[in-house]
């Protein structure tokens, strides 16, 4: 259905968008404060937020349009005046989205190659909803070092999210993506806020009508590459969020976006800025997030469900990454991170669809786990790559039994705190051991030991650092490591998972049907010792 009215680029605001808008103008109310010089944790966490409070002597001085490439036409917006100074001055703030923020969002931060940077910080110029919501984030970022920044957070994400809604049928749809996005990441990066499924969604409506708007006149250029981006980010968002919110949306947005702007059997060279090499990969991802979804609401076994997981398990075993990446600007990671961060990906979806469906032959789940603690490991912490490490990290290491490979994990999850800086990061350590703690008082109360019967090994005792110890040879199942000069690379691991999960069985002698693991129901998706369960519990899901 063509949305689009007369002009270019401007229109109605959608419906359904206003509909998610609405739900977080109630969220986040101005707080009317100036911040104070220091300010404990727990003295921050309750802000009023009395709309009545609003000061009047809120503006924004509009830019000339010849000084952006946004055509916004900027509503009559202020900026609060105690942040014209120091730590909370708009300079400060672009200063620190810059060198701080950006880095964080993206694989890659070479000189010309961070899209935050380039292609979204650009259009923030003339877009005061845009602006606000990058100093939202940037002050949700800058937070965990300097606590009283989330109530200049918080301000900034009301003036934002009021902006969208007064400017939106005059903003371009990148502008408005862009906003969109930035208040996902944002609200998912405050300490007190679970995900930003909600801009996600509101996102996906846009970008349906950008991407019709190109089907009637294709965008050339750096206008297709910020779009193209924009849609590719949505994707990594609203995957990852669909794995871990309880959400009644079982839509295929995901594989319509990605065939919009990817042609049949296109292979990108170039590290996506958030999924890496792994573009390809997300898609099947997203298809084993949604069948989850229609799993934990079935009252009933479903053959149907079974028939799409064996299916979707074929998918992600054959997957291979690209055998040509370009290496990008950025020293500090490269195309080796990127391959062995999609195999983490990879093994760490193989994990959840097992522990959804636990009666389909597969490798055991503290086996599929430490194969991504494996290829995480061979990521050094200093790469960017290490970024995106959240998810596969948080599904394998919950699997983890032995003080050792938890010692391990918790030092992962500290490296990437002081890496990024967010508060997620302490959250997800924080569900982790309460998966640890469920998962030892259950079996102390039921005196079950969780061996797995497939293998003769004790596989579930066997340290991680026996793992990391061999880390090059075939136990990792990678190939050696490409070279990280070179300008453009081969990818070494041409053959699929599957062709290596095989290798694996007849080292053990075991047929591939014979290759089940007995799983409690408790430590399925569905059970509270599953990392899922802890979130359930804590109604941190869906938010």
């Amino acid at each position: 259905m063509d949305l689009l009215l007369s002009g270019p680029d401007h229109r109605a605001p959608p419906e359904e968008y206003i509909d998610f808008s609405k739900q977080h103008q109630v969220i986040y109310q101005p707080t009317g404060l100036i911040c104070p010089a220091e300010s404990a944790d727990d003295n921050i966490e309750e802000v009023p937020r009395d709309l009545d409070n609003l000061p009047r002597s809120w503006t924004i001085r509009q830019s000339s349009p010849a000084s952006s490439d946004s055509s916004v036409e900027s509503p009559n917006l202020q900026i609060p005046m105690e942040i014209q100074d120091g730590l909370y001055s708009p300079e400060t703030l672009s200063r620190r989205f810059h060198q701080d923020t950006c880095g964080i969002l993206s694989v890659k931060d070479g000189p010309t190659e961070n899209p935050w940077r380039t292609l979204v910080w650009p259009l923030a110029r003339n877009c005061p909803a845009l602006y606000h919501a990058i100093a939202s984030l940037t002050s949700f970022h800058q937070s965990s070092q300097f606590p009283p920044m989330r109530i200049q957070g918080i301000d900034h994400m009301h003036t934002a999210l009021r902006a969208l809604a007064v400017g939106l049928q005059n903003m371009q749809f990148d502008a408005a993506i862009s906003t969109t996005l930035v208040l996902a990441f944002a609200e998912s990066w405050d300490i007190h806020i679970s995900t930003g499924i909600n801009h996600i969604k509101g996102a996906k409506v846009l970008i349906n009508q950008a991407l019709v708007q190109h089907r009637q006149a294709p965008r050339q250029g750096k206008e297709w590459i910020r779009l193209k981006f924009l849609c590719n980010t949505w994707i990594y968002m609203d995957v990852l969020a669909r794995l871990t919110s309880a959400d009644d949306d079982e839509s295929n947005d995901v594989d319509v976006i990605y065939d919009s702007i990817y042609s049949a059997g296109e292979r990108q060279v170039s590290l996506d800025p958030l999924m890496g090499c792994a573009h390809s990969l997300f898609p099947v991802i997203g298809r084993v997030a949604n069948l989850v979804r229609k799993l934990r609401k079935a009252n009933q076994d479903c053959p149907d469900l079974v028939t799409q997981a064996l299916n979707l398990k074929h998918q992600l075993e054959e997957w291979t990454p690209p055998s040509h990446i370009e290496s990008p600007e950025d020293q500090s990671t490269s195309p080796r991170d990127s391959i062995k961060t999609a195999t983490a990906y990879q093994y760490a979806t193989l994990l959840y669809l097992h522990q959804a469906f636990p009666n389909i032959p597969s490798m055991p789940a503290l086996v599929l786990a430490k194969r991504v603690l494996c290829e995480l490991a061979a990521v050094e912490p200093s790469s960017r790559t290490s970024i995106v490490h959240i998810y596969p990290l948080m599904a394998a290491g919950c699997e983890m039994t032995s003080p050792e490979d938890r010692a391990w994990v918790v030092k992962r999850w500290g490296l990437l705190s002081s890496r990024m800086k967010l508060g997620i990061i302490d959250k997800s350590l924080t569900v982790t051991k309460e998966v640890w703690d469920r998962r030892d008082a259950y079996s102390k109360i039921s005196e079950i030991t969780r061996t797995s019967e497939l293998f003769h090994i004790d596989s579930r005792k066997r340290s991680l650092d026996t793992y990391l110890e061999h880390e090059d040879d075939d136990a990792c199942w990678l190939g050696p490591p490409p070279k990280r000069g070179a300008t453009h690379l081969q990818v070494q691991r041409q053959n699929p998972i599957s062709h290596l999960f095989e290798q694996e069985r007849r080292r053990h002698g075991v047929m591939a049907n014979d290759a089940f693991e007995l799983l409690s129901p408790e430590f399925t998706v569905t059970g509270r010792l599953h990392w899922l369960g802890v979130m359930r519990d804590w109604k941190w899901e869906g938010q």
